[in-house]
C-alpha cells in the first residue's frame, strides 16, 4: 500500500468518525476488551455499530482468518447492519470479508453443524421445530406426565374447596390439561435451556428446594411437576429427531467445551460486537463471552461489545430475554469505567421524548413495581441542530401525544379510525401503526377498523383499488411497506413494551421473531472459513 492510498484511508475514517454523533463516536473510540453501550429508541445503534466495525477492522487490520464477527437478533437487521458496514468498507478499499454479520442462532448453528461430533447436532438427521409443531408437542408432553403421575394429578385437581362434584372436577381437568399444565411446561422449559439447565438440574432443585411456604398455602411441588415436564418434552424432541433454538446454543457451547476446538474459533474471531443486546439470554451471552476471549490470555477481558436499550423488553413476551441481564452487563462496565451511554434520538418529536422520559421517572420514583427500580435512569435527548439525518426530530403530526381513557373497546375503535382518516386526509404519504398488547388484540382491530358499520367511517386501504391508488401515488418505500391498515398485522405481535414507546417512524420493524423462516428451516449459518487442514464434517 503507498503513503499516498494510507492518507486517503485516513481522511476517510476522520469522515465516517466525524458524522458520527457523541454517543456514536465514543462507540467507534473501542479499542479492546468489554464494553457496554445503553442506548435510547432511535439513537442510531446500527449506525454506530457498522462505522465502528469499520474503524475496527482498519485499525487492526483484519482479514479473513481474523474476522470481526457481529450478531444481532432477527435476519433484517443482520441484512441491514451487513449492508452498512459494507458500505464502509467499499470506501476504505478493505477487504470485505473481514467481517461477518448474523443473527445469533446462526452463529450458534454455524459452530454446532462444522463440528457435528462434538454438538450432536447435524441438520442431515434433525429439523427445527416449528411453533405448530413444539405447541403439539407440549401438549403431548402434558398427556404423558398425566398418565405417569396420577396420584399428583389427582391432587392438583382437588386443590383446595372441592367437594368432589363431578361438573366442577370435569372443568378443573380441562382447565389443567388445556392451559395449567401447558403454561407451565412452555415457561419452565424455555426458562430452564435459555439457563442451561437439564431436567435433572431442575429435580435436584427441587429436592434442595425449601418448600415451607407462608400462612396455609398448600405445598404442590410444582419444581418437581415442571421438571418432569420438561423430561418428557426433550424426550419427544429426540424421538421425532427435532431441536429447537435453544438446542443450537448448547450445541454450539458444548462443541466450544473442547479445548483445541474452542481454541480454533477463538483464533479467527476477533472481538464480538452484539446489537439488541438487551434481547440475549444468559446462555446466548455466555456463548458470546466465550467466543470473544483471547486464547493466549484466557484470563483478560473478553473483547466484546453489547449494543442494547436497557429499558426495552419487546421481545421478552415469546423469548426468555429479559433487560435485566443486559442491565447487570450495563452495571458491571460502569463500575469498570466501560459504559458508554447514546442518548440523543433522531427518531421521535420532542413531545414524544418528553412524555417517555415523563413516565419513566414517574414509575422510577412512584415505586409502583415495589422495591426494585424497573428502568435504567436514561432520558431521551435530541440531536443537535447539525446532525447529518435530516429531519431528525419532526413536528408533531397535531398534538404529538394525546392521552384519552373512553369507556369500551367500540369507542376506542371508533376513535382510531376517526384519528387515521384524519391524518391520512392531511398526510396521505405518511405510514401508521397501531400498537397492541396481543397479536389477536391486532386481529379483532383490523377486522373492525375494516368494517365501516362498526366505526362509522370507510378508512383507505380497505377496497384493493384504494390500496392500489395509494401505494402508486405514495414516494415513501415506509408508507408502501405499511399501506392502509396492513401495517396493523404488523405491529400487534410486537407492540408490548415495559416502557411506552411512541415513534413516527416510515420503516419497516426490526423486531421479527427469530423464527419467521419456513417451518423446519434452521436460520442462516455464517460463513467463517475453515483454515487448510482443518477436519471437514
Amino acid at each position: 500500500m503507498t503513503v499516498a492510498a494510507q492518507l486517503d484511508r485516513e481522511v476517510i475514517l476522520q469522515e465516517i468518525y466525524a458524522s458520527l454523533r457523541l454517543g456514536q463516536q465514543a462507540l467507534a473510540d473501542w479499542s479492546g476488551g468489554r464494553l457496554a453501550v445503553s442506548a435510547v429508541p432511535g439513537s442510531g445503534k446500527s449506525t454506530g455499530m457498522a462505522a465502528a466495525a469499520a474503524i475496527a477492522i482498519a485499525r487492526h487490520q483484519l482479514h479473513i482468518n481474523r474476522q470481526l464477527v457481529l450478531v444481532t437478533f432477527t435476519r433484517s437487521a443482520a441484512a441491514n447492519l451487513k449492508a452498512k458496514v459494507r458500505g464502509h468498507l467499499r470506501r476504505l478499499g478493505l477487504p470485505q470479508t473481514s467481517f461477518t454479520v448474523s443473527t445469533l442462532h446462526g452463529l450458534a448453528l454455524t459452530i454446532a453443524t462444522r463440528n457435528p461430533e462434538l454438538s450432536n447436532l447435524s441438520l442431515e438427521t434433525l429439523t427445527l421445530v416449528s411453533p405448530a409443531q413444539n405447541n403439539r408437542l407440549i401438549r403431548a408432553c402434558v398427556e404423558q406426565w398425566i398418565v405417569a403421575n396420577p396420584v399428583l394429578y389427582q391432587r392438583l385437581i382437588e386443590g383446595r374447596q372441592f367437594d368432589g362434584e363431578e361438573t366442577e372436577g370435569l372443568r378443573r381437568q380441562s382447565v389443567l390439561r388445556t392451559e395449567v399444565l401447558p403454561s407451565l411446561a412452555h415457561t419452565v422449559i424455555r426458562e430452564a435451556k435459555s439457563s442451561g439447565l437439564l431436567p435433572g438440574d431442575l429435580y435436584t432443585l427441587a429436592q434442595h428446594l425449601d418448600h415451607a411456604l407462608p400462612g396455609d398455602i398448600e405445598n404442590y411441588d410444582v419444581l418437581t411437576i415442571a421438571a418432569g415436564l420438561y423430561e418428557r418434552y426433550q424426550g419427544l424432541l429426540q424421538q421425532r429427531g427435532w431441536i429447537d433454538y435453544d438446542d443450537m446454543i448448547l450445541a454450539a457451547l458444548r462443541t466450544l467445551a473442547e479445548p483445541e476446538t474452542q481454541r480454533f474459533w477463538q483464533s479467527r474471531v476477533f472481538a464480538v460486537f452484539e446489537d439488541e443486546a438487551q434481547d440475549s439470554s444468559p446462555l446466548q451471552t455466555q456463548l458470546l463471552t466465550r467466543l470473544a476471549a483471547d486464547p493466549d490470555h484466557p484470563a483478560a477481558a473478553p473483547n466484546l461489545v453489547r449494543v442494547g436499550d436497557p429499558n426495552q423488553a419487546i421481545n421478552s413476551t415469546f423469548t426468555p430475554a429479559d433487560p435485566v441481564f443486559f442491565n447487570q452487563f450495563c452495571e458491571a462496565c460502569r463500575r469498570q469505567n466501560r459504559l458508554v451511554t447514546m442518548d440523543q434520538a433522531g427518531r421521535s418529536t420532542a413531545v414524544i421524548m418528553q412524555a417517555a422520559n415523563r413516565m419513566l421517572s414517574w414509575v422510577n420514583q412512584a415505586r409502583v413495581a415495589g422495591p426494585e427500580t424497573p428502568f435504567r435512569d436514561q432520558a431521551i435527548h435530541p440531536v443537535e441542530a447539525d446532525d447529518p439525518q435530516p429531519n431528525a426530530n419532526p413536528e408533531p403530526l397535531g398534538a404529538g401525544v394525546e392521552i384519552l381513557s373512553p369507556p369500551t373497546i367500540a369507542e376506542s375503535v371508533q376513535l382510531i379510525a376517526q384519528r387515521v382518516g384524519n391524518l391520512y386526509a392531511d398526510h396521505p404519504n405518511t405510514s401508521f401503526a397501531i400498537l397492541v398488547r396481543e397479536g389477536r388484540q391486532g386481529q379483532y382491530l383490523g377486522r373492525l377498523l375494516r368494517d365501516p358499520d362498526q366505526v362509522g367511517i370507510d378508512l383507505p386501504g380497505d377496497r384493493p383499488a384504494d390500496l392500489r391508488r395509494w401505494r402508486a401515488g405514495s414516494p415513501n418505500p415506509g408508507a408502501r411497506r405499511n399501506a392502509g391498515l396492513n401495517a396493523l398485522h404488523r405491529a400487534a405481535p410486537l407492540s408490548r413494551s415495559v416502557k411506552s414507546r411512541f415513534a413516527r417512524t416510515g420503516g419497516s420493524s426490526k423486531n421479527s421473531h427469530p423464527g419467521s423462516q419456513r417451518p423446519g428451516q434452521p436460520p442462516r449459518a455464517v460463513s467463517l472459513p475453515r483454515p487448510p487442514g482443518y477436519p471437514s464434517r
